[in-house]
């Protein structure tokens, strides 16, 4: 009787945590604009040779830059880039080659009143882990990168992100039976 007492406490236990776990955010919890999240970005020329664009980010401990021509944006740089089209590849000599030959051309950008499930869904589609942020003239403003991303939801919605693993018992419980 006390086992049974025990399985049913766990069946319902159980339960309870089947029933929290179907909570999803909704869009809505994540309507912060992108202001919020953004980080000052460093921004480099568009003639600025590839070596000196890899020892900034190196320097600065950032995963992308975005490339200007006047001040407005042309395209983003990132260790993305150096890691698939550099590394391994017998491009010569960096330090004569503008960063505009290994850069993504015209990247997908927002804006700073644009929210962060625009950003999401940005990132996600695009496959990039870095958002240049815009003002109306195509100005870089900021950068949004994955992390900030992650970290927001984390501080934000800790239940949802950072959950528990289950209690043992509970672990017992689903396991497959035979061999």
């Amino acid at each position: 009787m006390l086992y049974e007492q025990a399985i049913d406490e766990e069946i319902a236990q159980m339960d309870k945590d089947v029933e929290a776990s179907l909570k999803a955010l909704e869009s809505g919890e994540i309507q912060v604009p992108l202001r919020q999240l953004m980080r000052p970005c460093v921004i480099i020329d568009i003639s600025t040779s590839t070596q000196d664009a890899i020892d900034l980010l190196i320097a600065k401990q950032i995963g992308a830059v975005p490339i200007v021509a006047d001040g407005v944006l042309r395209g983003i740089f990132s260790e993305r880039d150096v890691l698939r089209k550099i590394l391994n590849q017998q491009v010569g000599d960096l330090t004569r080659i503008p960063v505009e030959q290994f850069m993504i051309a015209h990247p997908q950008t927002a804006s700073a009143e644009d929210m962060l499930d625009t950003a999401i869904l940005y990132m996600a589609h695009g496959k990039y882990r870095h958002l240049p942020i815009v003002d109306e003239q195509h100005h870089p403003i900021g950068m949004v990168s994955i992390r900030d991303v992650i970290s927001y939801l984390v501080e934000n919605f800790p239940q949802e992100v950072l959950t528990l693993p289950p209690e043992p018992i509970r672990d017992a419980l689903k396991a497959r039976e035979g061999a």
